[in-house]
């Protein structure tokens, strides 16, 4: 996968954000219209004595996707394990890692799902969730 790539004028603003403080006036301003707006929240008037730089690069080396994650629950619920090449680039990868499933996973003790209105109208403890 590519990397991504930031323009230049876009690396030059991100670093004068940071250098000339930009930040600090910003977020001022932003918490002193919430404390006109409630002026009994006492959290804003400690937040306003102290005001730091509250961003920070990530220190995750690669994060997942919310969608690769959602995919990946998915896998695991029905087949038992998700393999981190189920999102690979390459097709062959890819298709061999779906291919590959573990042992038969029964769910609710059958390998079949109902998405019927009956099944769905209970719980995992057979309790009626609609009344």
């Amino acid at each position: 996968m590519a990397g991504k790539t930031t323009s230049k004028s876009k690396q030059a603003y991100l670093t004068s954000y940071k250098a000339n403080s930009r930040w600090k006036t910003n977020r001022e301003k932003k918490l002193k219209r919430a404390q006109k707006r409630t002026p009994n929240d006492e959290t804003i008037a400690l937040a306003l004595k102290d005001i730091n730089y509250r961003r920070r690069t990530p220190n995750v080396a690669h994060a997942w996707p919310k969608t690769n994650i959602q995919i990946a629950k998915l896998f695991k619920e029905f087949t038992g394990r998700a393999d981190p090449a189920l999102f690979s680039s390459n097709p062959k990868t890819q298709a061999a890692a779906i291919a590959a499933r573990g042992p038969k996973q029964l769910v609710n003790g059958t390998t079949r799902v109902s998405f019927s209105l009956a099944a769905r109208a209970h719980s995992a403890g057979q309790l009626v969730v609609w009344p």
